[in-house]
């Protein structure tokens, strides 16, 4: 990720959203997503994981919660990178992740309460969510419009009006599909 925003959580969040990509899946196994985690301080050099489907599964349901935080998809051709049931699947796995409120800290802040390292990291990023609602900064992490990509990222914008990862990218196919659509009506 570029460096949209210079908050670590909020990046962190992105970057763990757009773990799944056009061209492969950064954690597809327990041990990529070791790799992974190790990366980004969730996990220590001496501990792994054994299971990757919890995180993809929170990884889902966080792009469809920032896909929420964007207007409506538009249509497309392409079939949508978003699961219908992410959603209802992140709130089954949000109710097994133990987190508590560390009032010993200055500010208070939740933090991960397991002794499982899979569960600190996914309770630690689920932290990271709470730590954006609070500083207002929510809305802006969005996944993009274009329902073929689904890229997160921070809307950076002074309106909080931007829709697409890249205008030249998604918002251009987005306008060549609107202005194809014309066309065929102008002929017809």
């Amino acid at each position: 990720m570029s460096s949209e925003t210079s908050h670590p959580p909020l990046q962190r969040l992105v970057e763990f959203v757009n773990t799944r990509r056009a061209d492969g899946d950064q954690i597809d196994t327990a041990e990529t997503l070791s790799i992974w985690l190790r990366a980004n301080d969730l996990l220590s050099a001496d501990e792994t994981v054994h299971d990757h489907h919890r995180a993809r599964t929170l990884r889902e349901g966080l792009r469809a919660l920032l896909a929420a935080n964007n207007a409506d998809p538009v249509t497309s051709p392409r079939p949508d990178g978003l699961d219908p049931s992410a959603h209802t699947q992140l709130a089954a796995l949000t109710a097994t992740l133990p987190l508590t409120l560390d009032v010993t800290s200055t500010p208070p802040r939740l933090v991960p309460h397991s002794p499982d390292p899979l569960d600190r990291a996914l309770t630690t990023l689920l932290a990271d969510v709470a730590t954006a609602v609070a500083a207002g900064s929510w809305p802006r992490l969005k996944a993009c419009r274009e329902p073929s990509c689904r890229w997160a990222f921070y809307d950076n914008s002074r309106n909080h009006a931007r829709t697409w990862c890249s205008m030249d990218v998604c918002g251009n196919r987005v306008k060549v599909r609107a202005a194809q659509r014309r066309q065929t009506r102008v002929r017809a």
